[in-house]
């Protein structure tokens, strides 16, 4: 297991009346090399699953094991190393750009993780590649960038040191659907070829059924439901927790409805073949 939960719960202005509980009691792990989506409306808690992991903030109670680093509300001893194997993509680029430059902020982590590297440039303009920025982006500022781009180089900036983990806070809010192609791609990449695991944190449920492998749905900061991504094909369970039907799930409910046998996917290239096929 790269990642235990064990009994976690986190609260928030404790002892006074603004006092607030995130999560509750969540247990669960996670594996190597799998895409994992926590869904959730924004009072769920799934933020701070992310927060936890990264050991930005310590469980109230309970405890949070990743590798051989426990976060239990106690000091842990060389977190940078834990650090710098989670690489953690807020949902806002602006909290986590505060370079001036893209050329900057890429170097950033590199330094402050001490990379001993002696082509630094290289590393940068692979790792803007690997988000489908040229590298004439390097000396752009970030303020002239739009939303997208600054997204781009928020998981640019988090790649280039090459994590285990990778945690994606809301990555699709602000892309448009080419973007979120590519951002689908990106990922299948990452997992396959270098082996990484993904930690999707968000409430696009179309985006997640296409991508995801393994899903644990929240709660007002409880876990309802944990399994397979055919979780986000029930209907019922979905409506109860405010959740939306992914939309190709909704389109295929709809025909079966009206007699047109079509088989669940998540491809819509298989759909529209499986409609013509119909069709004749």
């Amino acid at each position: 297991m790269e990642v235990i939960f064990n009994n976690v719960t986190y609260r928030e202005n404790i002892g006074t009346p603004l006092k607030k509980t995130y999560l509750d009691n969540v247990s669960f792990s996670i594996l190597p090399n799998t895409i994992y989506s926590f869904i959730g409306d924004s009072e769920s808690g799934k933020t701070k699953i992310g927060e936890l992991i990264n050991a930005v903030i310590s469980p109230t109670y309970g405890s949070v094991k990743v590798f051989k680093f426990i976060n239990d509300g106690k000091r842990i001893r060389n977190v940078n190393k834990l650090r710098m194997n989670i690489g953690f993509v807020t949902m806002n680029p602006s909290e986590m750009l505060f370079n001036k430059t893209v050329r900057k902020e890429l170097e950033f982590g590199l330094t402050y993780f001490k990379y001993k590297l002696n082509k630094k440039s290289v590393r940068c303009i692979d790792a803007l590649k690997l988000v489908g920025l040229g590298e004439e982006y390097l000396n752009k500022k970030i303020s002239d960038l739009t939303l997208t781009e600054q997204k781009k180089v928020s998981i640019a900036s988090i790649l280039i040191f090459n994590p285990k983990i990778i945690i994606l806070d809301e990555p699709t809010i602000g892309l448009g659907t080419r973007e979120k192609e590519h951002l689908k791609k990106l990922i299948k990449i990452l997992k396959t070829k270098y082996k990484k695991t993904i930690i999707l944190l968000t409430k696009d449920t179309d985006f997640a059924y296409q991508i995801t492998e393994k899903v644990h749905l929240l709660y007002k900061g409880s876990i309802v439901a944990s399994g397979d991504k055919d979780i986000l094909t029930n209907e019922k369970l979905m409506e109860g927790y405010g959740l939306k039907l992914p939309e190709i799930i909704k389109f295929i409910k709809i025909a079966n409805d009206k007699g047109i046998k079509l088989s669940l996917t998540d491809n819509i290239l298989d759909l529209i073949k499986e409609v013509y096929r119909n069709a004749k």
